[in-house]
């Protein structure tokens, strides 16, 4: 099965450091500013974009974007990954961890250039950035916010173990709230913790 899992089984969990992530098929780098150009061709495509509630991204906004997400690491020990194909080290996406801006805990996120989505990449990463939100920083709680019309998101959280906990209205219609607890702390409600300091 796909669920995360504590660290048990070589071969099968990503390898942790304190900040690089790799899969059996990914690299997942912490994004610097040296990220902004190759960024800033995601964060322009609307097959990408659509379905995040910012949109599309001028070179500007992308820009901004790129220099907050690289801010996070030095300043929180997390923060949002560039991802790339292990053998080829071509941009995949990107993903990883946010504070929610609504109080809502620490959130994965994810975007995926169009040619890799439907390659099982999401439940990889999720995977990943599980294991690193329970055993790097031992959180209790990782939640994922996606919308409602977005079923192939739903899908790719569900197939790591994350499962719906509440709907609520967003900026472009109804959206979903997912949660996945840290199963080294035994948790399997809404309590505890859920940032890291």
């Amino acid at each position: 099965m796909g669920f995360y899992r504590p660290a048990t089984r070589p071969g099968k969990d990503p390898a942790l450091t304190r900040h690089t992530l790799i899969t059996d098929r990914l690299q997942l780098s912490p994004i610097t500013l040296a990220d902004k150009d190759r960024l800033a061709v995601l964060h322009a495509d609307a097959r990408v974009m659509h379905l995040l509630r910012h949109g599309v991204l001028t070179r500007a906004q992308s820009d901004d974007l790129v220099t907050s997400y690289a801010a996070e690491w030095p300043a929180q020990g997390f923060g949002c990954w560039a991802i790339t194909e292990k053998g080829s080290g071509t941009l995949v996406g990107l993903g990883g961890l946010r504070v929610h801006e609504r109080g809502l805990g620490v959130a994965l996120r994810a975007a995926f250039t169009p040619e890799t989505q439907g390659k099982g990449y999401g439940p990889e990463l999720g995977r990943a950035a599980a294991g690193f939100a329970f055993d790097v920083l031992g959180l209790d709680r990782m939640i994922a916010i996606t919308r409602k019309d977005n079923l192939a998101g739903q899908r790719f959280l569900e197939k790591f173990g994350m499962s719906l906990e509440s709907e609520f209205p967003g900026d472009h219609g109804a959206v979903l709230l997912y949660a996945l607890f840290n199963p080294n702390k035994g948790r399997s409600s809404g309590s505890g913790r859920t940032s890291p300091a």
